[in-house]
């Protein structure tokens, strides 16, 4: 594909395709070694810019070209460390989500990708029958521990429980896209809901 300027609203910023779906608010704990993964979180802290997630539908999640997900979300490395074996670590976070409008491979294999940012939903209240997930959560952010256990909040809405429960949970990655593409936080509460527990959820 042919680097065209950017189109109205959009931007360009690098894409990482992983096996993982990540939301506005959620934690995502990264182990680099790829020399163009490495260029891209030295480009991302030396501007302060974000860097694309998505999750990969075709492909390999180390090595080769991955097809990802046409939307995602914009992460922002909030720390790193050089860790004992020699990898880098880093601790991102997610911040808005986006439509993918074209991608673009680079000499490494690092790709960029032209986005456009996605209006931030409006959160929804909890809704009064599924408070078991609000506990289910909270059990497991308790059991993650560091740095997870700081996404534990008093009153959370419909859609923190949804969103975190469906990245943290060993969901198939299909059934995790197919809960991020659900625009309303409640309703996707209910469908996670209903792939957890499908009796307690009519």
């Amino acid at each position: 594909m042919g680097a065209d300027p950017h189109g109205p609203g959009s931007e360009r910023v690098a894409l990482f395709p992983l096996n993982v779906v990540l939301f506005p608010g959620g934690l995502l704990a990264l182990r680099i070694f790829e020399p163009r993964y490495l260029r891209m979180v030295s480009e991302c802290l030396r501007g302060q810019q974000p860097f694309a997630v998505a999750a990969i539908v075709d492909g390999p999640e180390v090595g080769g070209p991955a097809a990802t997900a046409r939307s995602g979300t914009l992460a922002r490395i909030i720390d790193w460390q050089q860790e004992e074996d020699g990898l880098l670590g880093l601790l991102c976070e997610g911040e808005q989500t986006f439509s993918l409008v074209d991608v673009f491979t680079e000499h490494d294999q690092l790709v960029r990708a032209e986005v456009i940012r996605r209006p931030p939903a409006q959160p929804q209240p909890m809704v009064a029958d599924l408070v078991w997930m609000e506990g289910l959560l909270a059990e497991l952010l308790d059991r993650l521990g560091p740095p997870f256990d700081r996404l534990a909040v008093a009153q959370p809405s419909a859609d923190h429980v949804a969103n975190r429960l469906t990245e943290l949970l060993p969901l198939p990655l299909v059934e995790k896209q197919a809960l991020f593409e659900v625009d309303d936080g409640a309703e996707r509460l209910r469908r996670l809901g209903g792939l957890i527990q499908p009796q307690r959820v009519g």
